[in-house]
């Protein structure tokens, strides 16, 4: 897999931060208009990780939850917003859900 790029969707606030943390591309979108956009951006394959807010599975149906989950290239990572409970999934689903491992086992 050859490295391509790394890219927020969300709320302007998110983006901001995650600019000091070197990630430079993002777009400031939220809710449908959101979801649309990771979608179109799972097809496009121009990014290898894009983060979002995990608020856009509110917005999203059966097919394209399952799209979001099931995407490894490129890997989609969900990221709470304030929103949202913090946590409310775990390293060891995020773990089982991407990468199809249940690393309690290696506990």
């Amino acid at each position: 897999m050859e490295f391509r790029k790394i890219i927020f969707i969300g709320d302007r606030r998110d983006a901001l931060g995650l600019r000091l943390a070197g990630i430079n591309d993002s777009k400031t979108l939220n809710g449908k208009e959101a979801l649309e956009e990771v979608i179109r951006l799972i097809k496009s394959k121009e990014y290898n990780l894009i983060i979002t807010e995990e608020n856009i599975k509110q917005h999203a149906n059966q097919n394209e939850l399952m799209m979001i989950n099931s995407s490894v290239d490129p890997l989609v990572l969900l990221i709470p917003n304030e929103n949202l409970e913090l946590g409310k999934e775990s390293i060891e689903g995020l773990a089982r859900r991407v990468l199809g491992v249940d690393i309690t086992k290696f506990k």
